[in-house]
């Protein structure tokens, strides 16, 4: 300080209290915070031209993907503060995850507005042989569609399936024991007859057999895929 003379210091602090009184620091505050609510808002927040205009997909050379690959085509959503999702409906769907279905979620450690990811996983979802995928939710973008099922062709579906699994599970342990146990003709004639009983049961129930599940060296995941 010893090497700036006494007026010099006096223009620094004068110039700083002009920047201070004469820029609107408030007013900036709140539109930034406005952004923010856009982007993060649960509800709908889009009110005037501005803010649709603001939320338009639009292409636009000129933006430079700095903060993502959304800003190379112009959305608003690349500098979202929060990141969520929404549970996609499955048809066959069970019990544990059937109150997430159509429901946003954060993917942050807290969250005041939303239901945590981690929060729905201990209530159930995303079980193992969950088939849910979450899709990336934009809030003021994204068009979340209504079930073209009801609750109860979810529950029928499921319990087809599940009776699926069972046969599948019975067809696997005899292969399983034809190859590493006992290769005896009875044991190949249950594996015969038990494809032909799951052939009949897809048949009826207007389901796909998936081959691949009957392997008996499948891992515990897949068996439910």
């Amino acid at each position: 300080m010893d090497k700036f003379p006494w007026w010099v210091i006096l223009i620094i602090i004068l110039v700083v209290l002009v920047l201070y009184f004469v820029i609107p620091w408030n007013k900036i505050n709140k539109k930034n915070k406005e952004k923010s609510d856009l982007v993060n808002d649960p509800k709908e927040f889009i009110d005037s031209e501005i803010d649709k205009k603001i939320t338009e997909i639009k292409e636009d050379t000129r933006n430079k993907p700095m903060l993502g690959v959304y800003n190379w085509f112009g959305k608003k959503e690349a500098l979202r503060l929060k990141t969520l999702v929404y549970v996609q409906p499955e048809e066959d769907c069970c019990e544990l995850c059937r109150p997430f279905e159509n429901q946003i979620l954060s993917l942050e450690q807290y969250d005041k507005y939303y239901l945590t990811m981690s929060e729905a996983i201990s209530k159930g979802y995303h079980h193992i042989g969950c088939k849910h995928i979450d899709i990336d939710y934009f809030a003021g973008v994204t068009n979340i569609a209504d079930k073209h099922f009801s609750e109860e062709d979810q529950i029928k579906l499921h319990n087809k399936v599940l009776g699926l699994y069972k046969l599948e599970n019975q067809i696997r342990n005899y292969k399983y024991e034809y190859d590493n146990v006992n290769s005896l003709p009875e044991i190949k004639l249950k594996i015969e007859e038990l494809s032909d009983q799951i052939d009949a049961y897809c048949l009826e129930n207007k389901l796909k057999r998936n081959i691949e599940r009957e392997n008996p060296n499948i891992s515990d995941l897949d068996k439910f895929r």
